[in-house]
């Protein structure tokens, strides 16, 4: 914005004095002036400070040692191949089974952020994500209470219940994001959620159309992103259902729910979503794959599909979060609509179900009980006690434009001492011990590239990714973390038999003929003890991480191949 000042005739006169009959007048100034939009209070300032605290948090998190280098090793293939892999391309043993591949654009993005930056690059992608998703999900609960301060905090409860998800860098952060942006459209189109606000919908919202336009378009780029999308049709089905036992309750009539609409909204909304899906390489193959992908029987003996434990890092924020559930609901005298009572059900019988789910519990946690905490702050300000605290926080209201300078200093130190700003603004990148987790094992990785082993590698699955990354071209692991669903079960069965040190290790080791073994020496203590007295073995690399051991010979032979030789 700018203000034009016009000069006074004395000013003119005196100017022409000075420079002159020939001189021009100059007969119009532009002065800027800042709308008070832009003046910030110590609230704004508060915001601002979370929100970089959690950007440098997300940036500085060091790379996981597990999938993200599967993934990574995926977006490279992709690019290289120019198509999408039918069958497992880094795990021999899984050979000829077909493979979907759910999550093959957030696949491409990583390997494209890592040509761009190097693996430095993963944490910049994966801290951008995170903070838009935070965002996107402040904003759909400040649709529903306009209080800045109440959104901000419901979005850092959900990233904090969900926080052992967010601690690893992998492409569901991009279904994560898909998920904040259907709550808030979701939140925009829903009138209940909106009740306290203008009714003028076409100002406040957008025009009336947009849903159906931006339904199917978050659905299409979410199916291709990462395969959590089902989850999207998890909340548009509890709003149908919500909208359907509404009905019935006060109508009684199923003539009425189908003329219902609002029932035909969430319908329609939940099609267009559906045929939003269809656009990817896969079509309808990727909807029933990810459907069915839980029911994998491998997938019973990895850690993040187990049902949620009582002593477990996920346990404690969630028993948290049914006691604020409890305590919100008691106090609120607002009203609870249908559809989150199916959301909350949803969300928490899946999260105890599979640990992994509850990345899309707390998002929705937040988002249901946002009116309820913005009722009881309503109560609490019409008290004797809340006016006086709100007479004490007065201050914190006081917008100034010296605050909005201050913001963008903490948005521009947020920025500069941040590893995200090294490639504009130069510096050395983080080394080793501070990029990678603290059991990335790099010594073996490089102990393999000096000494290419030969034959079959039975390596623990979660160091898989990172071996193939990270080992020599062509090495040949018995299984990865994107290999598990697709390993068949036989040989599934077989690894964790030898990740165990189950009886009967030499002979599954002859079975595959592995030649080296690669031992973590924090979870695989049996192992450990078993491969230092293991016949015909030998420890030929060993650091705090991990060690590697090789048999005396150079090529392994069944015991078949053994008699036949007469050895």
């Amino acid at each position: 914005m700018s203000q034009i000042v016009k000069p006074s005739s004395d000013s003119a006169r005196i100017d022409r004095t000075r420079r002159g009959p020939s001189a021009p007048v100059i007969a119009e100034v532009l002065v800027p002036k800042l709308s008070a939009n832009w003046a910030l209070d110590g609230r704004h300032l508060l915001l601002i400070a979370g929100f970089a605290l959690l950007f440098m948090h997300q940036n500085y998190l060091p790379l996981f040692h597990s999938d993200i280098w599967g993934h990574v090793a995926y977006g490279n293939w992709i690019l290289e191949h120019r198509s999408l892999p039918t069958e497992e391309p880094f795990v021999t043993l899984a050979e000829g089974v077909p493979v979907v591949d759910t999550a093959w654009l957030g696949q491409v993005l990583f390997a494209l952020a890592g040509r761009t930056g190097g693996p430095e690059a993963y944490s910049h992608l994966f801290a951008v994500v995170v903070l838009a998703g935070v965002l996107a999900l402040m904003r759909a609960i400040y649709l529903q209470t306009r209080s800045a301060g109440l959104s901000a905090a419901g979005a850092w409860l959900a990233w904090v219940l969900g926080f052992s998800r967010h601690a690893v860098v992998r492409p569901e952060a991009f279904g994560v994001l898909c998920f904040a942006l259907l709550w808030w459209l979701v939140v925009r189109t829903d009138e209940h959620r909106s009740r306290g606000l203008p009714r003028h919908r076409e100002s406040a919202f957008g025009p009336a159309w947009l849903p159906y336009v931006a339904m199917p378009l978050l659905f299409a780029v979410w199916a291709n992103l990462h395969g959590s999308f089902v989850v999207g049709f998890a909340v548009l089905g509890a709003y149908c259902a919500g909208r359907v036992c509404e009905v019935l309750w006060h109508c009684r009539s199923l003539r009425a729910v189908l003329n219902d609409r609002i029932f035909r909204r969430w319908l329609v909304l939940g099609e267009l979503a559906l045929v939003g899906t269809l656009a990817n390489p896969h079509g309808f193959d990727l909807l029933l794959n990810t459907v069915l992908f839980p029911s994998n029987p491998n997938l019973k003996d990895v850690l993040e599909w187990f049902p949620l434990s009582v002593v477990s890092l996920e346990a404690i924020p969630m028993a948290f979060s049914w006691i604020l559930l409890l305590v919100v609901l008691r106090h609120s005298r607002a009203r609870v609509a249908a559809s989150d009572v199916f959301v909350l059900a949803i969300f928490t019988l899946a999260a105890c179900l599979r640990v992994r789910m509850v990345s899309w519990y707390a998002p929705s946690l937040v988002v249901v009980l946002g009116p309820h905490v913005a009722d009881i702050l309503a109560q609490l300000r019409a008290s004797a006690v809340g006016e006086a605290i709100c007479q004490q926080a007065e201050p914190l209201y006081r917008r100034s434009f010296r605050l909005t300078l201050i913001g963008g200093l903490l948005v521009w130190m947020t920025f500069a001492f941040s590893p995200i700003s090294r490639p504009i603004l130069g510096g050395q990148p983080r080394p080793e011990d501070q990029l990678y987790s603290h059991d990335t094992p790099l010594g073996v990785t490089k102990w393999l590239r000096e000494h290419p082993p030969q034959g079959m590698v039975a390596n623990p699955q979660w160091w898989g990714d990172w071996i193939v990354w990270d080992g020599p071209p062509g090495i040949e692991v018995m299984m990865t973390t994107n290999a598990v669903h697709v390993a068949p079960q036989r040989v599934w069965k077989d690894y964790l038999a030898i990740s165990q040190s189950q009886p009967g290790l030499q002979r599954r080791l002859n079975k595959y003929r592995a030649n080296t073994i690669i031992v973590c020496k924090e979870l695989q203590s049996a192992l450990e003890r078993s491969v230092r007295t293991l016949p015909g073995w030998k420890i030929v690399y060993e650091d705090d991480v991990g060690l590697v051991a090789v048999r005396d010979g150079s090529v392994s032979t069944s015991p078949t191949e053994s008699e036949t030789s007469g050895e």
